[in-house]
């Protein structure tokens, strides 16, 4: 496993990005409401759905992460509150507080069903991550840390589908990209 606070030692929150899955479905967000950025990294996410009106919490095992996020979000006056969560062994028991929770890059099949109880009902789940087999090097070379075909669409088969891709390495188009997963449901 990447020693995430040496990962993010050099990086910067500026360059960090939101989740593909959430600007591309940025029509089904409102102007308000609790987030969670969950695995967060530097909250490309989570700055974004500030921008955007939201008070957002940023999860991450990082400390460095965690103390950057903050640290920006304090200069810049955003409503975002990192904490550092090992989201593998001990994440809090929550029950229906987030109106929307947003996962990119993360994986722990364990947990999945976690961010269900964690939403509130009409909640909405956005998710992005690798799936199939390793495609130009790109994502986790292993397996367990990828989506099976299909796997979140059985896993939330209680929510309320509303937008679903699988990019496999035959994935052609503007918006494709290989290896790729894209999910968003409501609860």
């Amino acid at each position: 496993m990447p020693d995430w606070n040496a990962v993010y030692a050099e990086k910067k929150v500026t360059n960090a990005t939101p989740a593909e899955v959430l600007t591309i479905n940025e029509h089904l967000l409102s102007t308000s409401g609790k987030a969670l950025d969950y695995a967060s990294g530097l909250a490309g996410s989570g700055t974004y759905l500030a921008a955007k009106g939201y008070q957002v919490s940023a999860w991450d095992l990082s400390a460095t992460a965690v103390d950057k996020i903050n640290e920006y979000a304090k200069t810049h006056e955003l409503n975002i509150q990192a904490e550092c969560i090992d989201l593998e062994n001990n994440f809090p028991e929550i029950k229906n507080k987030f109106d929307l929770i947003v996962v990119s890059c993360f994986l722990h099949r364990e947990t999945l069903r976690y961010l269900y109880d964690a939403l509130k009902k009409e909640g909405l789940l956005f998710y992005q991550t690798f799936s199939g087999l390793p495609i130009n090097g790109q994502g986790p070379s292993r397996e367990s840390f990828r989506l099976r075909e299909n796997e979140l669409l059985g896993v939330f088969s209680d929510m309320q589908l509303l937008f679903y891709r699988e990019d496999d390495e035959n994935a052609t188009g503007e918006n494709a990209r290989q290896g790729l997963t894209y999910f968003v449901a409501k609860k």
